[in-house]
């Protein structure tokens, strides 16, 4: 099953991924600013936007193959810049296929998205837990809830959040699948010098996913690029998108 696509721009391509309970309009205030050195190709995950549920729903296996044969009919390479959720997704493609990619843009995202015993920097698994349980029984209220952490000390992002929340739901059974992504995956022993340039762009006031995690991410894909934008939050390309695209620029300008 193909995922919802939308292309604008010129210029090298950049596909875009968006984050958990969101689509691919969450990048349309940016995309302006981005269509006069990319041409933009943002896709619905599984489950989002104008992409159905999957019968395997937002599986890491089968999200990744899809991934990987969409990623190979575009041309020439592109660039592939995740956010969030979708960072997770555009990193676990990249470190597996690395020949389909000219380069990587991480946006507040993590190699690992939940504390474990060894690692600090992520979301509380009772707080992941948590938002599972208020899922099942209010979907929108949970949706809610997540929106204000992403701009939490962030008021230029709360304003461009607004109205988000009015955007359809996502479906239930992928919205569960993410959360369980974002429990479980986990890709630090993976790794590694990647054969492209790497540029990771966190926000020092994002509330969802330390900066540490970014950080950590800098320290072992090696040779990579690291931006920290002092007053950006979750969603630093919507609050700072100048700060952002020449973040980008400065890599591939």
């Amino acid at each position: 099953m193909s995922w919802a696509r939308l292309v604008s721009g010129q210029g090298r391509p950049l596909v875009l991924l968006h984050g958990w309970g969101m689509e691919s309009r969450v990048f349309a205030s940016w995309r302006p600013l981005l269509d006069a050195h990319f041409t933009c190709i943002s896709y619905d995950l599984p489950g989002h936007g104008q992409t159905p549920c999957a019968p395997s729903g937002l599986a890491w296996s089968a999200s990744l193959e899809r991934l990987r044969q969409m990623l190979a009919q575009e041309a020439p390479k592109p660039l592939l810049l995740g956010w969030s959720l979708g960072g997770l997704l555009a990193l676990g493609i990249a470190l597996q296929h690395p020949e389909l990619l000219e380069g990587l843009v991480l946006v507040s995202s993590s190699p690992a998205f939940c504390q474990r015993p060894d690692w600090s920097p992520a979301i509380p698994a009772a707080t992941l837990e948590d938002f599972a349980q208020r899922l099942r029984e209010d979907p929108q209220g949970t949706r809610r809830r997540f929106l204000a952490l992403q701009v939490l000390n962030d008021p230029q992002g709360r304003r461009a959040l607004e109205g988000l929340s009015a955007w359809p739901m996502p479906d239930q059974t992928c919205l569960a699948d993410g959360l369980r992504l974002l429990r479980e995956v986990d890709l630090r022993s993976q790794l590694r010098r990647l054969p492209m340039p790497v540029h990771i762009v966190h926000g020092r006031q994002d509330r969802i996913v330390p900066v540490g995690a970014s950080e950590y991410l800098h320290q072992h894909l090696t040779g990579s690029r690291f931006t920290l934008l002092e007053q950006a939050g979750h969603v630093p390309f919507l609050s700072h998108p100048q700060a952002c695209t020449h973040a980008l620029l400065e890599t591939w300008g």
